[in-house]
């Protein structure tokens, strides 16, 4: 964020007390966790009647991190260690025979995916090293029979040898995507967020495992491939003046400005990336701070760019903000990062439920107008490019969640100029709970 931005954030009325307060995101959390029906309990992005009606491992490994970062702070650790391990045994129900996760699933357990996101390989991986490390830092080993620990160990068995031969590109020596973190063709080819992911799950898994009574010994092979994909990010990503978001499919590179530049902040890479963090991140602070509402953006919004897709107007987004927020804390500033906090709690409702990501009146009618009624954003969203194989039933299902999200947010447009998507976003608090838990530390 700008200085201005900053004078301007700090000067908002007070956030109430209860927002800032790590047990009420984590009462917020527990009321988006629902049994599964094959096994344990999970978060769903949003309520089951709201946008979001799905459980997604990217979401849960950023959940489940957050549980970990309290139990390791001493807030409730018991039950948000149940949590972690409730939400890491419907992970493994899921899994694939492959050994990979994909986009996202019902409370039954079917595979809801529309795009071939191969971080959720990574995120899934996350998941079960939480729950480890949440067992080893309580000391509740025990609180959970054999089989399930063979049941992870088993699924790492499967997941790494799929990365490395069938994700992991060995001449770039780098893991090949078609879309993550934004759904689209601006995540294909070669991007920063996908291979941060996979390093930091690497590495996470290796730091779980570790855990157990008897190291396994499919941690020599996660090692090597580790030290193998390291290898690749620091050459690709770290040689280049700035630190690229992408290398496109055909190894050009794209500087654009994206929130995928504090992957290395955010999956603590510090030793891999050493200044090169900073520099990510802090470029992408200047140029994706929204100019009118505060906060971060996922990219420019430049709606012509066919890579480029709005979700009903651009606008910033809860989730990364605190990011933002987090970012501030580890690094000592503290006033910079309540700043961002209180940015964030603005736009809260009247019980404290924070959006997944904001746009305005003008900028929505600009998105009907231009993008949904010209059928441009049904084009991005479901492009042949980056759709997986898919029963057209899925894709109907999904317009649906769509229409009713904009018709949403065409109603809220009409009584405010301010409008939010998604609300309470179960990721939202998460990444809100951890930058309050990461302020207490730098207080």
């Amino acid at each position: 964020m700008t200085d201005d931005s900053v004078q301007q954030a700090s000067a908002v009325e007070q956030v109430p007390d209860h927002i800032l307060t790590p047990e009420f995101h984590l009462d917020v959390l527990d009321e988006l966790v629902y049994p599964a029906e094959r096994r344990g309990a999970v978060p769903l992005a949003s309520s089951p009647d709201n946008r979001y009606p799905y459980a997604y491992p990217r979401d849960i490994a950023s959940i489940t991190r957050a549980w970990l970062t309290a139990v390791e702070a001493d807030v409730r650790p018991d039950d948000c260690t149940r949590r972690i391990l409730d939400a890491a045994r419907f992970v493994l129900a899921v899994q694939d025979e492959t050994g990979a996760w994909q986009q996202r699933y019902a409370l039954d357990g079917t595979d809801k995916s529309i795009y071939v996101q191969e971080d959720n390989t990574g995120h899934g991986l996350r998941v079960l090293a939480h729950a480890l490390l949440a067992l080893d830092a309580t000391n509740s080993t025990e609180a959970v029979d054999d089989d399930f620990y063979a049941t992870a160990v088993d699924a790492v068995e499967r997941a790494v040898p799929f990365v490395r031969d069938e994700l992991f590109d060995p001449n770039a020596q780098l893991v090949e995507s078609t879309t993550s973190i934004h759904e689209g063709r601006i995540e294909s080819g070669y991007t920063l967020w996908v291979n941060c992911t996979f390093v930091a799950a690497l590495r996470s898994t290796v730091d779980a495992l570790s855990t157990l009574r008897e190291t396994p010994a499919v941690v020599d092979a996660v090692e090597e491939f580790r030290t193998r994909l390291e290898g690749g990010v620091r050459r690709a990503f770290t040689s280049t003046r700035h630190v690229p978001r992408r290398y496109s499919p055909t190894g050009d590179i794209d500087a654009r400005p994206d929130i995928t530049l504090l992957a290395p902040y955010y999956f603590g890479l510090d030793d891999l990336f050493g200044a090169s963090v900073e520099e990510a991140a802090e470029r992408a602070v200047a140029a994706l701070d929204d100019p009118e509402l505060g906060g971060l953006q996922r990219f420019l919004g430049f709606y012509r760019d066919y890579e480029v897709q709005q979700h009903g107007g651009n606008g910033p987004w809860m989730q990364y903000t605190a990011w933002h927020a987090q970012y501030r804390f580890d690094r000592g500033e503290v006033e910079r990062g309540d700043a961002v906090l209180e940015t964030i709690a603005r736009y809260a409702d009247d019980s404290g439920h924070i959006p997944e990501h904001l746009t305005t009146r003008d900028r929505f009618e600009s998105f009907m107008e231009n993008e949904w009624h010209t059928r441009r954003d049904f084009e991005k969203e479901f492009d042949e490019e980056v759709l997986r194989d898919v029963p057209f039933d899925l894709v109907v299902e999904e317009l649906g969640h769509m229409k009713d999200a904009y018709r949403d947010l065409a109603e809220q447009t009409a009584e405010r100029n301010v409008v939010s998507f998604a609300l309470p976003l179960a990721w939202s608090h998460a990444e809100f709970l951890t930058a309050l838990l990461r302020r207490a530390d730098a207080r």
